[in-house]
């Protein structure tokens, strides 16, 4: 398994990862069940499994996560949340986690669960992601040494959090975490190139060192590409948005081009690597990759 480069370090060949979620139905897990090896036989870096809110998906996720580390040669990522979870209820999970043999976590507040705010009380009184870093460090400081080579990533907003004031405010959350014991961080998605090398640039004349992942997914439909503007908080390309209703909605070699030329961009302004959302679908991502030429070998070739 390939290491995340270290800060300042130029790594030969850029590397990637992908995020997948939880199944919802039998007929959608055996579809993820294939996928999930096409993903794993390209070599990333890790999987990342999300983790739903307020128990929701949460079994699903750990099943996920054992799949990852039993059936394929991937590093299995576990999305951690505390929206509506008491102190030991996190820690319970954390354990759980751990029991299942992986120990490397993505440290996430989460949005609230349907049907409550931010301001219930159950939302504002969940842990912050910077006390679930914490808590993550102190569960491996219980059981050293199997949870010694365990990283912690967090998550980074280049258009800004939404309950965050300015950017100067993102940012100085990220180096919070990044003083608690965080080892990287993944952007939440963006469109254009300037918002993530910007956000970087900022962020490292501030004192951040820890490398940042860019968050990309190419979309297949306009549905799709309205989730992630709204994701983003920003509105998505015009020439996209257009591109797509005008073949129906659906066209994912679209989404494919526009991922391409934003990776170029982002890696050849210095981005250590890219994080690709894969809708729980290999073939729009590993065409990404096919066409950055980092497939090798192509495991679908």
């Amino acid at each position: 398994m390939s290491p995340l480069p270290l800060v300042g370090s130029a790594p030969t060949r850029a590397r990637f990862s992908f995020e997948v979620f939880p199944a919802r139905s039998g007929a959608a897990a055996l579809a993820l069940g294939h996928a999930v090896q096409h993903l794993s036989a390209a070599g990333p870096d890790f999987i990342s499994v999300t983790y739903g809110a307020n128990g929701s998906n949460r079994d699903a996720s750990l099943d996920l996560l054992r799949y990852l580390r039993d059936h394929t040669d991937a590093l299995p990522l576990a999305h951690l949340t505390t929206v509506g979870e008491t102190r030991d209820a996190v820690r319970d999970t954390i354990h759980r986690v751990m029991d299942a043999g992986v120990h490397d976590f993505l440290a996430l507040r989460g949005d609230p669960p349907r049907g409550l705010d931010e301001g219930d009380a159950a939302v504002r009184g969940s842990l912050s992601s910077l006390e679930l870093v914490d808590l993550i460090a102190e569960a491996r400081a219980e059981r050293p040494p199997l949870t010694s080579v365990g990283r912690t990533a967090v998550a980074a907003y280049p258009n800004g959090h939404p309950l965050s004031r300015s950017r100067a405010e993102d940012i100085e959350w990220l180096i919070a975490k990044q003083e608690a014991g965080a080892q990287f961080a993944i952007t939440q998605l963006f469109f254009r190139p300037d918002e993530y090398l910007g956000f970087v640039s900022d962020a490292r004349g501030a004192g951040l060192r820890i490398p940042i992942l860019p968050g990309l997914m190419p979309v297949s439909t306009s549905a799709q590409l309205r989730k992630v503007a709204s994701l983003a908080g920003r509105p998505a390309p015009a020439s996209l948005e257009r591109a797509l209703e005008e073949a129906g909605g659906y066209a994912p070699e679209l989404g494919v081009e526009h991922t391409v030329e934003l990776a170029r961009e982002l890696l050849a302004g210095g981005a250590p690597s890219v994080h690709l959302y894969t809708f729980n679908r290999h073939e729009q991502v590993l065409a990404v990759l096919r066409q950055l030429e980092l497939l090798t070998p192509d495991p679908v070739a």
